[in-house]
C-alpha cells in the first residue's frame, strides 16, 4: 500500500485564495481522500479519510519564510507613544521591517522620505531578489504613494503597499504589484480613495473600510492581518491524523470593493 503526496504552496493575492492539496491512494479498499471541505466564517475545515487507516493523513498548514524587506511609515506625531504604536505593533509581527517614526510634515518630507528611498535602494544593492513592500498611515500614506514613483524612476518594483487613511496619496505607479486602500468613515477620518496613474494595467487595487478611528487604523487588527496575509506564503504537509483548520480570508470592513486593473506583475 503506497501513498504519494504533493505539497503546495498557498498564496493570498487580493481576495484570498485556497489551493486544495491532492493526494493519491493505491488500493480499492480505501476510502476517497477527502469526504468534505466545509466552510465556516474565516476557516475551512477539510475532513480526513476515516481514522481507522494506519498511515498518516493529515494536513498541517505552516507558514514558510519569504524574502521581504517591509518599511512601515507612520503619520504625523507619531513620535509620541499614543500616537505611533499602532506601527509599533505591526513591526513585531512582521520580519526584517523598518518603522519610521517622525513629527512634522517637513520632517516628514525633508528627513524621513529619502531616508526611507535611501534605505530601500541600499537593500535592494545588497539582494535584488527580495520582495519590497511599503506600508503608510497618514501623511505616512502620502509619503509611500510618493516613494513608489521614485522607485519606479530607480527601476525597482514594490511587490505591495498598503495605504492606510492618506488625505492626499499620489496615483499608484505601475511598479506597484498590489495595493490595499484602508479607510475609516467617521469623523477624524479622511477617507481618500486611491487612483492609478494613467496607463497603469499592472496594480491590482483593493479597498477597505472600517469603523475605527484614524489613528486606531493602524492598531486594527484586521488591518494587521490583512496585511500578514498578504506577505506570507503558506505551506501544506502531509501530517498527523486528526481534521485540521486552514486559515481563510476573513470578511473585514463595512464594504469590500475591488477595483483590477490588471494582473500584478
Amino acid at each position: 500500500m503506497v501513498m504519494s503526496t504533493l505539497d503546495m504552496n498557498i498564496f493570498r493575492r487580493g481576495r484570498f485564495a485556497l489551493l486544495a492539496v491532492l493526494a493519491a491512494i493505491s488500493g480499492p479498499s480505501l476510502p476517497a481522500m477527502a469526504q468534505s471541505v466545509p466552510a465556516s466564517q474565516g476557516m475551512v475545515t477539510a475532513y480526513l479519510p476515516d481514522s481507522s487507516l494506519a498511515m498518516p493523513q493529515n494536513f498541517e498548514i505552516r507558514p514558510v519564510a519569504e524574502n521581504y524587506r517591509t518599511y512601515l511609515v507612520n503619520g504625523l506625531a507619531s513620535g509620541l507613544p499614543f500616537i505611533g504604536y499602532g506601527f509599533e505593533h505591526l513591526k513585531k509581527k512582521l520580519d526584517n521591517a523598518r518603522h519610521y517614526a517622525y513629527m512634522t510634515p517637513v520632517e516628514g518630507r525633508v528627513v524621513i522620505q529619502p531616508k526611507v528611498l535611501a534605505d530601500i535602494k541600499r537593500d535592494h544593492r545588497a539582494d535584488p531578489s527580495a520582495k519590497i513592500n511599503l506600508v503608510g498611515i497618514s501623511y505616512g500614506a502620502n509619503i509611500v504613494t510618493a516613494l513608489a514613483r521614485q522607485l519606479e524612476r530607480a527601476g525597482i518594483n514594490v511587490n505591495y503597499m498598503a495605504v492606510l487613511d492618506g488625505p492626499m496619496p499620489a496615483r499608484i505607479s505601475s511598479n506597484v504589484g498590489r495595493v490595499d486602500n484602508f479607510v475609516c468613515r467617521i469623523p477624524g477620518c479622511m477617507g481618500a480613495r486611491l487612483k492609478l496613474e494613467r496607463g497603469n494595467k499592472n496594480t491590482i487595487l483593493q479597498e477597505f473600510t472600517f469603523r475605527t478611528t484614524h489613528v486606531g487604523l493602524a492598531d486594527y487588527a484586521k488591518v494587521h492581518d490583512r496585511i500578514l496575509g498578504q506577505l506570507t506564503e503558506y505551506q501544506l504537509n502531509v501530517a498527523t491524523h486528526s481534521p485540521v483548520q486552514v486559515p481563510v480570508e476573513p470578511q473585514i470592513g463595512m464594504t469590500d470593493t475591488m477595483t483590477t486593473s490588471g494582473i500584478a506583475r
